[in-house]
């Protein structure tokens, strides 16, 4: 058994790395799901994650906040806008069960953000995701 935002990371890591679009802006080796700091571009990270719970008595609900980075180098913001909205296309509205977990993703956010040094351009795509312990009911 697994911990709802684990589970929802790996769904989203599957899915970004499946998307034919996000694929054309960024190499499937470059969607990462490790501790990392940039070092290859452009990429993508799954970053920071939140869980929260909403039990009620017949079922195991938690609600996901999951950020994933976007980076480049360029000078400019084109480039991470593109990859930032191909990756709310291929997780808005997503659903799927992973790791015993009843999955759906809903889009937040996005935060775009320049590198002090004007090298490299960010994005910080926010989610949260409905999740269902399906293992743990009983």
């Amino acid at each position: 058994m697994s911990e709802a935002s684990l589970a929802a990371q790996r769904l989203a890591v599957i899915t970004m790395r499946q998307s034919i679009a996000l694929g054309a802006l960024v190499p499937d080796a470059n969607i990462f799901d490790r501790n990392s700091r940039p070092e290859v571009f452009p990429c993508v990270i799954v970053g920071e994650g939140q869980t929260v719970g909403d039990d009620i008595d017949c079922a195991d609900l938690s609600e996901v906040f999951l950020q994933i980075h976007a980076w480049t180098k360029e000078n400019g913001m084109v480039a991470v806008k593109e990859i930032a909205g191909e990756i709310r296309r291929a997780l808005r509205r997503k659903e799927g069960v992973q790791d015993g977990f009843d999955l759906s993703f809903d889009f937040e956010d996005t935060v775009f953000l320049r590198d002090p040094s004007g090298e490299h351009s960010h994005a910080v795509i926010s989610f949260s995701v409905h999740a269902e312990d399906t293992v743990g009911v009983f």
